[in-house]
């Protein structure tokens, strides 16, 4: 039966109107965050109704509905009101009106739609953020999708796939050269450019789960100008990346870099990427702990690996961060995971750099003899000035195993670092076109393009179908030094695919 209400209780109600911040709304927004639920939006005026709460990554709306405003029962409490129902009766008739449209035009967008009365607030608060979460906390099945951002030529897409557990969806690259790589191995044209809007309106549409990302490194590279964030082309596209993330929500994600990103700026560069991820966004990162503050602690070294540790002769470290969606996952079961990534792999798929190496390549790959004695005089100079600079044979002799150095995607200084001794009879001075002078008597060579292509695990390891078969190549319009480029500028696969698995034993924990 209505009870009757006095123009007192009316005034009351009055009163207590607000647009945002009312009592219930406050009482379940503190119930959500101390589940650890933090990332929604409040009263989003872009969003039909302005939701008291919204996830818009997962499009869910929620909004407190106080029982006088919004008709709770009304049949029955409209008979309780006796005083200026003229006016009272069809205003409350127009907020669930308004309240109804409000539900189509969001149903008909895609949204999900919880709205809670006031009294359901007050009555069960744990009940009503027990739904909030349940809606959360959806886990994909596998395969996991992935989109590929920064793609090169799909080092990072192809080391998730090895798994068994990735599918990829969508991919963007913007180098043609690359892209016709890509295009080649796998069949799909990536050329999408992350930073438009209209790039990332195809990935809001788009499905997935995981996202990765290996964003141009040169900004913040030793070799490049440490421009770092300054740079607005490159360095500035790790906040593009950041704002995919934050309009779409991906369970997980892996970004990679070169190792000077962590030291880059004193670290503030580094800072500034973590900083985003974990109190902008609200990702629980690997190997980062966030106090009640919101300060960051972590140790830097803890993001570079290198893919020495992981099978390949190539002293390559990198920067890798990874991290999980606290939308939906526990925070709780988020800090049971492991606190640092795999530190290397148990498969080495070469003894050393010499079980890689090519048999009677070309004579091309030698080198001019005057080009290398410049090359030997140039290096003379830089050790009496006490600094280590200048060309490496990386094989030599009394090395008795050994390991390339960093392959680098800026040109000849990439290759003069990783000389290869490799002696053969005849190859002593010859002409070779474009060489101005014969070819050295040292045995001293570049490396080859495959050679390279090894150290990075495209060829020899990724691309091996079931027949035993490497089906690796290049488009034939590729040259050589794009070859160097995008190979240099990849990423080693085997370390990727030991990441992938880390993801997937992650996700595994977070849902047992």
């Amino acid at each position: 039966m209505a009870h009757k209400k006095t123009s007192d209780q009316i005034s009351y109600n009055m009163r207590q109107v607000k647009n945002k911040n009312t009592t219930i709304e406050l009482r379940l927004e503190n119930e959500l965050r101390s589940r650890g639920i933090t990332t929604y939006i409040k009263n989003q005026k872009e969003i039909p109704g302005k939701p008291d709460f919204a996830f818009p990554a997962k499009k869910i709306a929620i909004f407190c509905d106080g029982d006088f405003w919004h008709g709770y029962n009304w049949t029955e409490e409209q008979k309780a009101i006796h005083s200026n129902r003229d006016f009272w009766i069809p205003k409350i008739e127009k907020n669930m009106v308004h309240d109804a449209m409000v539900n189509e035009t969001l149903t008909k967008q895609g949204w999900q739609i919880f709205r809670f009365w006031g009294h359901e607030i007050k009555k069960d608060v744990a009940r009503c953020a027990d739904i909030v979460e349940a809606a959360l906390r959806i886990v994909p099945k596998q395969p996991y999708r992935t989109i590929d951002l920064c793609a090169g030529i799909g080092g990072i897409r192809k080391g998730f796939e090895l798994t068994g557990y990735f599918t990829n969806v969508l991919s963007a690259e913007i180098d043609d050269y690359a892209c016709k790589t890509y295009q080649h191995l796998f069949g799909e044209d990536p050329n999408n450019d992350i930073t438009t809007d209209k790039f990332k309106a195809k990935v809001a549409e788009t499905q997935y789960d995981v996202l990765l990302a290996g964003f141009p490194c040169q900004t913040f590279s030793r070799v490049g100008k440490e421009e770092g964030f300054e740079n607005e082309l490159k360095g500035k596209i790790f906040f593009h990346i950041a704002q995919i993330i934050q309009e779409t929500r991906p369970m997980a994600f892996l970004l990679e870099n070169v190792d000077r990103l962590v030291t880059h700026d004193e670290g503030k560069t580094f800072h500034t990427i973590l900083d985003t991820l974990v109190n902008q966004l609200g990702y629980y990162v690997i190997g980062v702990k966030k106090l009640e503050s919101g300060e960051l602690l972590y140790n830097f070294k803890e993001f570079i690996r290198n893919s020495k540790d992981f099978g390949m002769p190539q002293n390559r470290p990198r920067t890798y961060i990874i991290g999980f969606d606290t939308e939906r996952f526990a925070i709780d079961r988020l800090k049971l995971l492991p606190t640092k990534m795999p530190l290397k792999c148990e498969t080495n798929l070469y003894r050393d750099l010499n079980d890689l190496l090519d048999k009677n390549v070309e004579a091309k790959y030698y080198m001019a003899s005057g080009y290398l004695e410049t090359l030997i005089k140039h290096r003379e100079r830089q050790e009496n000035k006490g600094y280590g600079f200048g060309y490496r044979i990386v094989n030599e002799p009394s090395i008795e195993h050994p390991v390339a150095n960093t392959l680098l995607a800026t040109g000849g200084s990439g290759r003069e670092r990783n000389l290869i001794y490799d002696p053969r009879e005849g190859i002593a001075g010859l002409m070779i076109p474009g060489k101005k002078t014969p070819l050295n008597d040292r045995g001293i060579r570049i490396m080859t393009p495959s050679e390279w292509g090894k150290l990075q695990g495209f060829i020899n390891y990724a691309f091996i179908d079931k027949e035993g078969r490497d089906c690796f190549s290049f488009p034939d319009d590729v040259p050589n030094v794009q070859r160097y480029k995008q190979f240099g500028n990849s990423v080693t696969i085997p370390v990727i695919r030991e990441m992938a698995m880390f993801i997937v034993d992650c996700i595994n924990q977070l849902t047992m």
